[in-house]
């Protein structure tokens, strides 16, 4: 789903929190709001050899909200997501779900998601450490941060 020009909307959870990381495959993305998906929680359900440790998805879970970062991508870029999101390896699958901004409002958002999910697996301190890098430079809840720095120690 569009915003009205040639972007799409794209909620990010995980590493892509990172405005930093997300612009070395997309360089026009640009931070939108903060937003949760309701009814799902994060875990590390995909092992990387290259990060040594899980990767984040989405699964469902009645009553848990996701915090994230919702972004402008250029409709130009989203197959750098994809190809970055591993979509064509069948890995991750890119879905369209509802968040709800921080203004308070439903908004359709692109977002990626483990196609198999495996583990769950200790997750990878590099990962994370992207994780906390977006959730702090968006301003998410301390509380969040906090979890992200406990899966550390």
């Amino acid at each position: 789903m569009t915003d009205g020009t040639d972007t799409l909307l794209c909620f990010s959870y995980g590493s892509n929190m990172s405005t930093a990381y997300l612009r070395e495959t997309c360089p026009g993305a640009e931070p939108f709001l903060r937003a949760e998906l309701a009814n799902h929680r994060i875990e590390f359900r995909r092992y990387s050899n290259d990060l040594r440790g899980g990767l984040s998805t989405i699964m469902p879970a009645p009553g848990d909200m996701v915090p994230g970062m919702m972004f402008h991508v250029p409709r130009v870029e989203i197959e750098a997501l994809d190809l970055l999101e591993d979509v064509d390896k069948g890995l991750y699958r890119r879905e369209t779900h509802f968040v709800l901004g921080a203004d308070g409002a439903w908004y359709r958002a692109e977002l990626y998601r483990v196609a198999r999910p495996r583990g769950p697996f200790a997750p990878s301190p590099r990962y994370v450490g992207w994780m906390i890098e977006g959730a702090m430079e968006h301003g998410l809840d301390a509380d969040y941060v906090g979890g992200l720095r406990a899966l550390l120690d």
